[in-house]
């Protein structure tokens, strides 16, 4: 359980109505203070939610330090011949917004 003997700071905390009642009927059930539940509830679920936080990555890569991102990244990378292959590349006889065909919609 909590431990009163640490050094604590008093910190504002804006709750909903109906979270509070809930923490207040845990409070009840378990013979403590509201306050008492509220840090015994953060701290029991402060693990939890770093778990699911971390979790929430696609890839196990390691993130490139700030120092090799910010060189990698420092130079405009001139990439318009290849923009322009891709989009010659594109199927012609896709239909664009706005162009008038079989799948235009009658004015």
């Amino acid at each position: 359980m909590y431990v009163s003997t640490m050094k604590s700071v008093n910190y504002p905390l804006a709750l909903p109505l109906d979270f509070l009642d809930e923490f207040k009927q845990a409070a009840k059930e378990a013979g403590l203070s509201t306050a008492a539940t509220i840090r015994q509830s953060a701290k029991l679920g402060l693990p939890k939610f770093r778990e699911q936080i971390s979790s929430s990555r696609v890839t196990n890569v390691a993130l490139l330090p700030a120092k090799v991102a910010r060189k990698l990244y420092a130079e405009r990378e001139e990439d318009m011949n290849s923009i322009r292959r891709f989009i010659a590349a594109q199927p012609k006889d896709v239909q664009h917004v706005g162009e008038e065909g079989p799948l235009a919609t009658a004015r």
